[in-house]
């Protein structure tokens, strides 16, 4: 009798044994779905936020890239102002236009063209012509003549962007 008492708490040791692994089995495979379904979910939260940045930056890219068409003002009559006295060349004239591809600025430059007239012949008196012979001489006038013009715009119109002035006539007598 005492030796089938042994063998019964023999099995029963064993069945818990058993039954105890056969548990960590399953608490190990619950886990290892677990990390499977979190990191697939995570990946695709990656993916797919990774896609939505790019698409937000086209997106600005577009809006950049959107222009006016191109308005050409020109700043007639022609610019004619007197040079330095011991200048051997008495006078220049310069008849100018205006490139913007902003329609509210081209509204601007109408709206205040007798101050950039005004702005623009200091300048032009300003000049030698020694300095204006040589294409770079021009080149330089051109760009303070954009910067004039950008700065009354800036300060009195809409604040945007003068994109290039032309000298379409250029004369030194």
């Amino acid at each position: 009798m005492a030796e089938e008492e042994k063998q019964a708490d023999e099995e029963k040791q064993g069945e818990e044994g058993k039954t105890g692994g056969g548990k960590i089995k399953l608490i190990l495979i619950v886990v290892g779905a677990l990390l499977l379904v979190g990191g697939s979910i995570g990946g695709t939260l990656l993916i797919v936020g990774g896609g939505d940045d790019s698409a937000e930056v086209e997106v600005e890219e577009e809006a950049v890239t959107t222009r006016d068409d191109p308005s050409y003002v020109d700043l007639k009559p022609a610019f004619t102002v007197n040079l330095a006295p011991e200048d051997p060349v008495g006078f220049l004239q310069i008849s100018m236009q205006v490139l913007t591809f902003n329609d509210d600025v081209a509204k601007d430059l109408e709206k205040h063209k007798p101050l950039i007239r005004n702005n623009l012949l200091v300048l032009f008196g300003n000049q030698k012509s020694a300095e204006l012979r040589a294409s770079e001489g021009k080149e330089r006038l051109q760009k303070s003549a954009l910067e004039s013009v950008q700065a009354v715009i800036n300060e009195h119109g809409s604040g945007g962007e003068v994109n290039n002035v032309f000298f379409t006539d250029f004369v030194m007598q």
